[in-house]
């Protein structure tokens, strides 16, 4: 019972702490297995494969872009929307 509350408080706290709350997201390929799954809080989404291994970020800056980087923390590339804003 106490490793179960421990989780919930590292989960739940930070996000009351900085008042964000998180979108959860699963993912699954062509034949309906579970592929994996990412977390999203405030600017920064974060992947997980089927193993709930990390797999990496995406952040959107205030520029307008959003960046990836990898499960080690090295940047792996970026991407700008071309589309006209209305």
């Amino acid at each position: 019972m106490m490793f179960k509350t421990l989780v919930l408080a590292t989960v739940l706290l930070p996000s009351i702490a900085f008042g964000q709350s998180s979108t959860s997201r699963s993912f699954y390929d062509s034949r309906g297995s579970f592929a994996g799954s990412s977390v999203t809080r405030g600017n920064e989404t974060s992947f997980s494969d089927r193993n709930g291994r990390f797999n990496g970020t995406a952040i959107r800056n205030s520029d307008g872009t959003t960046s990836f980087y990898d499960r080690n923390g090295h940047f792996t590339g970026s991407v700008i929307n071309t589309t006209p804003r209305r």
